[in-house]
């Protein structure tokens, strides 16, 4: 019987990759074997938007492994004058590369939470427990070469500190820098093959390593780069931050994170029961929960339907990029549910940073021979970051016992778009009698091409400005507003400027409070905005404008729906002095901008002119008040 002494495993993005008799002995390794069995982005596969993410952790590994091959090549060819590279040290390092993911759990880090041990510990765990497994292979200096690089980083990353540099100049080094810093192999090969197989685009960052040379930093040798590699790193960390954004926390990825999270701590509460559980068993276990557990677990079977079968229905989330914002939200949720813990809301918060110079400094040695920051040298690369703040709430009736108002309440708080976009028109022809023209008005609206008009209403609002003692930006409205049908609520809306002919401005709303709590109310709010004003925050009333509003419901090619407002409104000043005024709103419900600017051609043809006023800016022109 011919013996393999070799293993050949095929990478689409590296090729062939061939492993030596030594570590194809370690790749048969029931552990490492079972690498083939956890994906690689871990819920990204469980979402149709990336059905193509089947790769595993093993392919990862290999990946590694062979990046690793590489960089030791190139770094012998550069550096061979200053450091020898021994076949020791090339084993310690394929070694700890091939393995730097053993400790990786079923659909980690997606899995992961504070009650187990985090895949780095496992990792450790792993190579102590079975050191004498490897050690027939490798022997025991090259097992606790490993192990010490892998306990090393662990202690680097619970601390939270840089790799502490010294005046030792070898491999390990060179290699322990990298690999806790921010350009190693690990981040290339999954940066490079989770992009083909999400979006089969090709990247090939291995011409860096062509790069590196040794820079003296404090007087201490470190790892940089020649300037020449600049467009390359930028590349790199450019497309680490874009997929971040758009692969490892995009929402639904997320979604179905938060319910597996919850999956997990009921079906395996303990670091024993879950630490050897494959995928395919969770996958089994999620399929057999649908088909036998909505009695025995109703939450449970929830949770299967928004992981296994992709159900949304019934559930509200939303994405934040603002802490502030996100916190802000929340207390209107509390609020409305009147508790904080309630199983059926879920929140995360995910941090992506392009780059941290703090923690992970990338060194250029540039042109005139000053080794600089890589922010010194490039106008793309900043220490920029981004925070994403979840909210998941499952509002699913046969799961969970919700009061209807709060159920209404919370739909209308996520569905509620803060941002209302609209054309204002005021006429232009002289008016013999006003209801004549609004009922001539109503009917050449009907009339306008790909234009459907449903039954309009009537209503008459009383509008109460107020008037700012604080020094809060003019451009800011609050006002109170009480309607005909006896509802009454608060507002406040902030500017929005981006640079086109339509009003847009950010309305907040507030029901069913007295003053003194929509003040505190007002004043979370400009907090979350980081809008500052002095002192305490003060209003005294100021012009009051009752409006009669008919306002209908107009279908503009069948895909946007528009609210056209006909307003006739009455501006009342502190000594009764009253005059009148007529404006037409149209605001975008829901579509695309450019059916408010097709509405917008009728309407100037019908004796309007567009203006950029508000009610409120036309009454303090029409009297005089600054």
């Amino acid at each position: 019987m011919l013996k393999k002494v070799e293993t050949e495993v095929m990478h689409p993005c590296f090729g062939r990759i061939r492993l030596d008799e030594k570590f194809s002995q370690v790749l048969n390794l029931k552990e490492f074997r079972d690498l083939s069995y956890k994906s690689q982005l871990g819920t990204n596969r469980l979402s149709p938007k990336f059905a193509t993410a089947t790769h595993t952790r093993f392919l990862h590994s290999v990946g590694v492994f062979y990046l690793t091959k590489t960089l030791l090549d190139v770094c012998e060819r550069k550096f061979s004058h200053y450091i020898e590279i021994t076949n020791e040290d090339r084993e310690t390092l394929c070694l700890a590369a091939l393995g730097h993911d053993i400790g990786h759990t079923a659909f980690s880090h997606s899995s992961e939470n504070k009650k187990l041990k985090t895949h780095e510990e496992r990792t450790v765990e792993y190579f102590t427990k079975n050191s004498g497994k490897i050690n027939d292979i490798f022997g025991y200096d090259i097992t606790s070469r490993v192990i010490s690089i892998f306990q090393n980083n662990l202690k680097i990353k619970k601390d939270g500190k840089y790799y502490e540099i010294d005046n030792n100049l070898n491999i390990l080094f060179i290699f322990t820098s990298l690999l806790i810093g921010t350009i190693d192999c690990d981040r290339m090969e999954y940066l490079t093959t989770d992009r083909f197989m999400v979006y089969g685009e090709k990247l090939d960052f291995q011409p860096i390593f062509d790069y590196i040379t040794i820079v003296l930093h404090k007087n201490y040798p470190v790892v940089g780069f020649e300037r020449d590699a600049l467009s390359l790193l930028e590349n790199l960390l450019i497309n680490r931050f874009e997929q971040y954004s758009e692969v490892y926390y995009a929402d639904d990825t997320t979604l179905i994170e938060l319910a597996l999270k919850q999956f997990i701590s009921k079906m395996y509460p303990s670091e024993e029961s879950f630490a050897n559980v494959t995928e395919n068993r969770i996958l089994s276990d999620l399929s057999n929960t649908l088909s036998y557990g909505f009695k025995k677990d109703p939450i449970s079977y929830r949770l299967a339907q928004i992981i296994y079968e992709g159900n949304r229905e019934n559930i509200l989330f939303k994405k934040f990029t603002s802490k502030s914002e996100f916190e802000y939200f929340m207390k209107k949720v509390y609020s409305i549910v009147g508790t904080k813990n309630e199983e059926w809301i879920k929140v995360t918060h995910k941090n992506i940073t392009i780059y941290d110079p703090a923690k992970n400094k990338v060194y250029i040695k540039d042109y005139d021979g000053v080794v600089k920051d890589i922010t010194q040298v490039s106008y793309k690369i900043k220490n920029l970051s981004v925070d994403y703040y979840y909210v998941m709430i499952d509002l699913d009736p046969s799961t969970y016992t919700i009061d209807k108002n709060v159920a209404e309440n919370l739909n209308a708080l996520f569905y509620d778009n803060p941002i209302e976009i609209e054309k204002k028109f005021v006429n232009t022809t002289p008016i013999s009698s006003i209801d004549m023209f609004e009922m001539n008005l109503f009917k050449k609206l009907e009339v306008i091409p790909g234009v459907d008009l449903n039954t309009p209403s009537t209503v008459t609002n009383t509008d109460l400005y107020y008037t700012p003692l604080c020094n809060l930006p003019d451009e800011i409205a609050v006002r109170h507003r009480k309607t005909s049908d006896g509802k009454t609520c608060y507002y406040i809306k902030l500017p929005v400027d981006d640079g086109t002919s339509i009003t847009k401005r950010e309305e907040h709303s507030f029901s069913n409070c007295t003053f003194d709590e929509f003040i505190h109310l007002a004043e979370e709010l400009f907090s979350s905005k980081q809008i500052a004003y002095k002192g305490s925050l003060e209003f005294k009333a100021g012009i009051r404008i009752v409006t009669k509003r008919t306002k209908v419901l107009a279908k503009v090619f069948n895909d946007n729906i528009v609210e056209i407002s006909y307003d006739q409104s009455f501006y009342y000043n502190y000594n009764g002095e009253q005059k009148n005024g007529i404006m037409v709103e149209c605001e975008l419900k829901y579509g695309d901008d450019i059916s408010l600017w097709y509405l917008s051609k009728y309407l100037l043809k019908f004796g309007f002119e567009e203006t950029n006023l508000s009610k409120l800016a036309m009454a303090k022109k029409a009297f005089e008040i600054s």
